[in-house]
């Protein structure tokens, strides 16, 4: 399974209910699609530099998910269908962990090519 992160924006209208149920639909979303949700990060209210569909903030929230390559396309499809999704965006996860096992696996491709006789 690969390891996704989606970041998406909620309009501040939303009450808290309005808010919990919209993050709750795209868990479900990803749940339904054999996805496993690794961790949902709230990160709230934050002021945007610009003005997005004439809003001047919105509520950030950000989930990591495992699951395989149908699942980031479908979300893509429920955002966009979303009034209350003012901006959003999945992609691969590259953790410090994953980039610290790809590390290991070139030093060890690397000691192995040069340690083969020619």
């Amino acid at each position: 399974m690969t390891t996704y992160e989606t970041i998406f924006v909620l309009d501040p209208s939303l009450e808290d209910h309005g808010i919990q149920k919209e993050i709750q639909k795209v868990e479900e979303l990803i749940t339904g699609r054999q996805g496993k949700i690794v961790k949902t990060e709230k990160w709230g209210l934050k002021k945007f530099a610009y003005p997005i569909k004439k809003k001047l903030q919105g509520f950030y929230t950000l989930i990591y998910f495992e699951g395989d390559g149908n699942i980031p396309s479908e979300l893509e499809r429920s955002y966009k269908l979303n009034e209350s999704c003012l901006r959003y965006l999945t992609v691969l996860s590259e953790s410090k962990v994953e980039l610290q096992e790809q590390e290991e696996k070139t030093k060890e491709e690397s000691e192995e090519d040069s340690s083969s006789p020619e």
